[in-house]
């Protein structure tokens, strides 16, 4: 009976002490630094102009990005790549687009170089596709060399079939890694 009358008498006391801790909590306000600010002449507008402040200063840093990442967003924008039939490295009217905006982006941007990897699907020899690829780059680097690029801005490699954009063995897979793709050198 004494244990119960104990545990009886904690329990009253720890409500009694979350009761009294929460008593004010309505009337708290955080000032500008995070801390609790109890200045009578605070008001809940105040708050909410913090947490906006707050918010959009959260926003600016998630936004903030490297020069190289506001190129490479840029380029993908234009288009950074080219597709291709199979068994194919000419260019393409749909792929010439592409290239004129990819010649307009160098253009703004005459301090870049770019890399331009070919790749094949993956039917054929690795020998064959190894060097489709190298043509299919070869083709996208001369175009662009053809519209006023310098050729020393322009590496080309080829991946063939071994890298490729996309997983799959049917057309649609195949039909995407018949590509020849641009990237930004750092």
């Amino acid at each position: 009976m004494f244990n119960f009358l104990r545990l009886i008498a904690i329990f009253i006391i720890f409500s009694l002490l979350i009761s009294c801790a929460n008593e004010n909590k309505d009337n708290l306000l955080l000032d500008a630094e995070g801390g609790i600010s109890d200045s009578p002449d605070n008001n809940i507008d105040d708050e909410i102009e913090i947490v906006d402040n707050t918010a959009q200063q959260i926003e600016m840093e998630e936004v903030e990005l490297t020069v190289e990442e506001k190129l490479s967003s840029e380029l993908i924008e234009v288009g950074d790549r080219v597709f291709f039939g199979y068994d194919e490295s000419t260019i393409s009217a749909e792929s010439a687009e592409t290239l004129n905006k990819q010649y307009q982006f160098l253009s703004r941007n005459p301090g870049i170089s770019i890399t331009v990897e070919g790749h094949c699907d993956e039917r054929g020899t690795r020998e064959y596709n190894l060097a489709l690829g190298e043509r299919r780059a070869s083709a996208v680097k001369n175009y662009l060399v053809s519209l006023g690029v310098e050729s020393s801005r322009i590496t080309v490699i080829s991946y063939g079939k071994e890298k490729p954009t996309v997983e799959g063995h049917n057309d649609w897979a195949w039909t995407q890694n018949r590509t020849a793709i641009t990237f930004i050198n750092n």
